[in-house]
């Protein structure tokens, strides 16, 4: 056999893996009902007195049916999905900033009153389902990225239950996460 014919059949025994691991079954119950309101108007936040803004923002096409739930410190945010951003107001001073998808994924930043923060949620393929990561942009970039995102977000009540959830299950995960993080910035 030609080795042309073998990488077809191979391409094509590959195929069903490959889509099984692209449509991986939700986790347990938090597809159930519907989490987020994705909608086409795009509202901009405005800077309170106080505080500072943080846009929170998921470009990429990548993993568009994967829900994304972001919180701060102990404080459930928000969901995304593909193309999608939220933001809200927070106090100045240092927070901790974590996303959950497969992974968590934390960062720590220390935000001033009267700026405007983007943070990314950069989806990356994991064991079944995509994992997150969390980068903190420049204000260009922010901007590029919030023009990428073509729906703003917001939560229903079923997603806000599920977010408080997951903000108090995985909490512990963000110290691990942030550990690494240092570790890492140490090498």
């Amino acid at each position: 056999m030609t080795h042309f014919r073998v990488v077809i059949l191979l391409i094509l025994g590959l195929c069903p893996s490959l889509t099984l691991l692209a449509s991986a079954p939700p986790e347990p119950g938090l597809s159930d009902k519907k989490q987020v309101e994705l909608s086409k108007d795009r509202p901009m936040g405005k800077l309170q007195a106080g505080k500072a803004l943080v846009y929170v923002v998921r470009p990429a096409f990548v993993g568009t049916t994967i829900k994304t739930y972001f919180v701060c410190d102990d404080d459930f945010k928000g969901i995304n999905k593909g193309k999608s951003y939220f933001f809200f107001h927070v106090d100045p001073g240092k927070h901790v900033f974590w996303s959950k998808a497969e992974n968590v994924d934390a960062l720590e930043l220390d935000v001033k009153a009267g700026q405007t923060y983007f943070i990314k949620q950069k989806i990356q393929m994991g064991a079944l389902r995509a994992r997150v990561k969390l980068v903190v942009l420049s204000e260009f970039e922010g901007k590029a990225a919030l023009a990428k995102c073509k729906r703003h977000s917001t939560p229903t009540d079923r997603g806000m239950e599920k977010g408080k959830e997951i903000a108090i299950k995985y909490k512990e995960n963000t110290a691990e996460d942030l550990a690494r993080r240092a570790r890492k910035m140490e090498d």
